[in-house]
């Protein structure tokens, strides 16, 4: 294993990600696919392991490349600015599920924004199961996540950017759209809307289950986006408990919503890899820290 990394071959790798294969990697740095090819080889070889999973496509990071770019990707860009380059294209990926942001401009994004403006925000649209996954695996480089999780907690860095009141959406024609505000008791026995594709102490987490009355809760449809879970109030005649913010973004004619009394305030995360060093990503947590006063509480 070298005791250097060059940070040419670092570049390569970087752009080979990108492009998703050889072939656009190479028209883009202008060698020959072969040569694209030997320079990951040479990368490889100085760290003394597999980088890229050449079966894949698009071309994709192994577990231990996916971790190896947090750093040498960190080195690459700290040499960029030390050269003075221009860093107008950098991308910093956001992933998010539903709600918030609502806005570019909400919050901590709208200062760390006006504090980077060579930086571009992308904003990926993650299913509910995705929140930590996607961003273990290098996917995106931050999470705007709902809890609640308990895994890869020794791995990441949270910080809370949004507090807000849970709502109950309900069928319109349901007697529970007659009352002005419900307390979880109104909504005791009545089917409630779960999540696919995340672990059950999620809902649960969701739905307040167990209940403070005791009673059992009931678990109709199962949806896993949130134009099912919609559906499954209008149409299937459950209920669902959810964030403020959602209900401002899902609009249907067969559902309305509905504050709950009793019920704690739910809160947005912002997540990111401890082992992420980047310039950027830094900028990201202290304009996310320097916003934790103005929460609600």
């Amino acid at each position: 294993m070298s005791s250097f990394l060059n940070l040419t071959l670092v570049n390569s790798l970087e752009v080979l990600i990108e492009e998703g294969s050889f072939a656009r990697a190479a028209a883009r740095l202008f060698v020959t696919p072969p040569a694209m090819t030997q320079q990951i080889q040479r990368l490889e070889g100085a760290v003394g392991y597999k980088l890229v999973e050449r079966g894949t496509t698009p071309i994709r990071l192994t577990d231990r490349g996916r971790e190896f770019m947090v750093h040498a990707g960190a080195a690459l860009a700290s040499s960029r600015i030390a050269l003075g380059e221009r860093t107008d294209q950098e991308v910093l990926r956001i992933g998010f599920i539903n709600g918030f942001p609502g806005r570019r401009d909400e919050g901590f994004l709208a200062d760390f924004a006006a504090k980077n403006p060579g930086a571009r925000l992308q904003f990926i649209q993650l299913e509910w199961g995705d929140q930590l996954s996607r961003l273990a695996r290098g996917d995106v480089d931050a999470s705007l996540a709902r809890p609640p999780y308990r895994e890869m907690a020794d791995k990441l860095d949270r910080i809370v950017v949004h507090r807000e009141k849970r709502v109950a959406a309900v069928p319109v024609d349901s007697a529970l759209a007659t009352y002005g505000v419900l307390t979880l008791g109104d909504l005791d026995g009545y089917a409630v809307v779960g999540a696919k594709g995340i672990a059950r102490e999620w809902t649960k987490e969701w739905v307040v289950d167990p209940r403070p009355s005791g009673r059992i809760v009931q678990y109709g449809c199962w949806a896993a986006t949130m134009e099912e879970a919609i559906n499954g109030v209008a149409l299937g005649g459950n209920v669902m408990i959810t964030a403020q913010s959602v209900a401002n973004r899902y609009q249907h004619d067969g559902v309305t919503y509905r504050d709950i009394a009793d019920v704690d305030l739910c809160q947005v995360d912002l997540i990111t890899r401890s082992a992420d060093r980047r310039p950027l990503t830094k900028e990201l947590r202290r304009a996310a820290l320097a916003r934790l006063d103005d929460l609600t509480t």
